[in-house]
């Protein structure tokens, strides 16, 4: 059994499993890999694998490849693989977008047969393989490529798009979805960080805003990036502070890493706040001083 992946990193990759190890090779792709060359490796846990990828680098002083440890993570929803790396002050790597994010992710086969060169490019083809039984479902789904490969949603679509760079395919589609559901808080979330890819950030925070009734934390964080691309400070930790107080939590989500990365400063500030807040909190109070009272 196999399927199509779309990966903005190695080129095609052949991925199978070896026991309980999810074992991917590639050949060419931007760093040049040797023919079947071991690219990625770990075993599951849950819906994470554990293991280990190949980057090649770029720097001065930067080894040119490198096998960087990593917690990959699957979602099987649709079968989409992310994995956030940080690498040495002056290196970057040509296969991680903006130099952090690994992402492979599913294709149908109709997008396959629509551009069969595709594999060449910057955005590439993964094939993916099963040769054991008896594998934990995570892996079992990757290897059999058992990602959505009929119709999808215009949400999933364009949550798709976001994630491959596609900033104005991507806006389509979460305005499509939020016709037929002007309630998606993740349709208003992708519409708007789709509009801050496209540097269209008043429209941004107008689609942000209208999505605060909505009662989601990641709605009131990417407000909190658009009005601090707007240049408004005092609205931007506002809104980000209604983040954290609606349950966000920095836990460096692929989707959430810009806006994340953005306001890193701030994310720092208001954590130390709250904590002293619930530090506060929890200090005894001393009765005051009156009739019948010893403490003196």
């Amino acid at each position: 059994m196999s399927s199509s992946y779309q990966g903005d990193s190695y080129g095609v990759v052949s991925m199978r499993m070896q026991g309980d190890q999810l074992v991917g090779v590639a050949t060419g792709g931007p760093c040049g890999f040797e023919p079947d060359t071991e690219v990625l490796s770990g075993e599951f846990q849950d819906n994470v694998l554990v293991g280990q990828v190949l980057l090649c680098q770029l720097g001065p002083h930067c080894e040119p490849r490198v096998n960087q440890p990593a917690l990959v993570v699957f979602n099987p929803d649709d079968g989409v693989m992310t994995a956030l790396f940080r690498l040495k002050d002056g290196c970057r790597s040509p296969v991680l977008k903006n130099d952090s994010l690994l992402l492979l992710r599913p294709l149908s086969r109709d997008a396959e047969a629509v551009a069969p060169g595709r594999a060449a490019s910057a955005t590439t083809a993964v094939a993916a393989s099963s040769t054991a039984d008896g594998a934990n479902s995570s892996a079992a789904q990757v290897a059999a490529g058992l990602g959505r490969q009929g119709e999808v949603s215009p949400l999933e679509e364009g949550q798709r798009q976001l994630a491959a760079g596609n900033a104005g395919v991507a806006q389509r589609h979460f305005e499509l979805a939020l016709s037929k559901d002007p309630r998606s808080a993740a349709a208003v979330v992708g519409l708007g960080a789709s509009q801050l890819m496209l540097n269209d950030v008043s429209r941004a925070v107008k689609t942000l805003e209208a999505g605060r009734a909505l009662g989601r934390a990641d709605v009131h964080l990417w407000l909190a990036y658009a009005y601090q691309r707007e240049g408004n400070r005092n609205r931007s930790r506002e809104s980000l502070r209604k983040a954290f107080e609606q349950g966000w939590m920095p836990a460096g989500r692929a989707a959430e890493a810009v806006a994340e990365q953005a306001l890193r400063e701030d994310i720092k500030d208001i954590e130390t706040l709250m904590q002293q807040q619930r530090t506060r909190k929890r200090v005894p109070v001393r009765p005051s001083a009156g009739v019948g009272n010893t403490t003196p």
